[in-house]
């Protein structure tokens, strides 16, 4: 069952509890991984005023250990039903309503694997409500998932090598390429149709790819008709040069020359 919150006489607020531990994440790539995924499904839901998104922040669920943080925020989460404004420093339970992330993503490490796949996963889908959680070990490129269920987590069922968010309504799964000038394997979500789904400044490059090959193409386009409307002048002077020729001939027969 879902985790009640019993409201002590004064609830810490979420402007007075802290947004950071001031330790560094493990890596570079971990923090480039879950802005990664922030960015594309912002950019993949633009419009939709209905959700909250967050990349590495605090999650508070317990107002009567609001100050531990021994369960720090996921590395990505989304909370559908909720309004996009304002911009949250960390995600209060109770000053929303009471709302959980419907997904949470963690990026594994070497020193938080343990507590990722354990603790952390009893927390979310046993103790909260959190409908979807996955693991991803960057190092073995491993990707795990499970659902929340009647009496424990269902893992998802890979497909192709992705696992599918029915919170999301997308894949999710490893992809190779490059982020921030490094090439490496990251986490990417994929739609239905297995097409990737792309980060605005992906999507700016890929209408910008368009519009150069549309206008080279038009470019093209011109070219050839000018190559075509020089040829037609050509065989058009041609036939004027020949009927000239016939013309001379045919006066050359009417009065042929006297001798």
């Amino acid at each position: 069952m879902p985790t009640t919150l019993a409201p002590p006489v004064a609830l810490p607020r979420g402007c007075d509890l802290p947004s950071s531990d001031g330790e560094p994440l493990e890596s570079l790539w971990h923090r480039a991984a879950g802005d990664l995924l922030l960015a594309c499904l912002h950019w993949h839901w633009r419009g939709r005023t209905d959700f909250f998104a967050g990349a590495n922040q605090f999650f508070y669920f317990d107002p009567a250990t609001a100050r531990n943080t021994h369960f720090r925020g996921p590395d990505f989460y989304v909370v559908k039903g909720v309004s996009h404004e304002p911009i949250r420093r960390s995600w209060v339970v109770w000053e929303e309503g009471g709302r959980v992330p419907n997904v949470i993503v963690e990026l594994l490490s070497e020193s938080t694997a343990d507590e990722d796949r354990g603790e952390k996963r009893r927390v979310y889908l046993e103790q909260l409500d959190v409908r979807e959680y996955y693991c991803y070990d960057p190092d073995g490129q491993v990707l795990e998932g499970w659902r929340k269920g009647k009496r424990r987590p269902v893992a998802i069922k890979p497909q192709g090598g992705r696992l599918w968010s029915e919170e999301l309504e997308l894949f999710v799964g490893p992809w190779d390429g490059e982020v921030l000038t490094y090439r490496d394997t990251w986490l990417r979500f994929f739609d239905a149709a297995g097409a990737l789904v792309l980060t605005p400044a992906e999507a700016m490059d890929t209408q910008a790819q368009a519009a150069e090959a549309r206008a080279q193409a038009q470019a093209a386009r011109a070219q050839a008709a000018t190559a075509q409307a020089g040829a037609e002048a050509d065989r058009a002077n041609t036939a004027e040069a020949e009927v000239a020729k016939l013309r001379a001939e045919l006066d050359r027969l009417k009065n042929p020359p006297t001798t």
